[in-house]
C-alpha cells in the first residue's frame, strides 16, 4: 500500500486453514467484455448472502484485476450465485465449489 508523504507498507494476510474463497472471471457478451458493473450475490449454505460488484476501480489513479472475489469462511461451496449483468440479463449458478476461479460467460 502506498502512503502519501511516507514509505510504502506491505501487509501479509494470515487466515485460518479452514477459510475458503471463490473468484469469478466474468466474460460479457451483450454487456462489456469484462462484465464490469455486473452485481453478484453469493448465497451460502447457511442462507447468508454476500454481495460484490465487478469493477477495476479501487482508488485514485489505480486499478485492480477484474475478478469478483468472495471470502466464504468455512463454507466449501456457494449454494447459489446470482449475476445481474449490465445488459439486464440475470444468470444463476448452483453448488459452485470453493477455492478456485470460475469463468462465467454471459448467456
Amino acid at each position: 500500500m502506498t502512503v502519501l508523504n511516507g514509505p510504502a507498507k506491505l501487509f501479509h494476510n494470515i487466515t485460518a486453514n479452514d477459510s475458503h474463497w471463490l473468484a469469478l472471471k466474468l466474460r460479457g457478451g451483450k454487456s462489456n467484455r469484462q462484465g464490469l458493473d455486473a452485481t453478484v450475490r453469493v448465497i451460502l449454505p447457511d442462507g447468508r448472502s454476500l454481495y460484490n460488484q465487478a469493477t477495476t476501480s479501487v482508488g485514485y489513479a489505480s486499478a485492480s484485476e477484474p475478478l469478483v472475489r468472495f471470502g466464504l469462511g468455512a463454507n466449501r461451496a456457494a449454494q447459489k450465485i446470482e449475476i445481474h449483468w449490465p445488459s439486464g440479463v440475470t444468470q444463476e449458478l448452483a453448488n459452485v465449489a470453493a477455492d478456485r476461479v470460475v469463468e462465467v460467460t454471459e448467456p
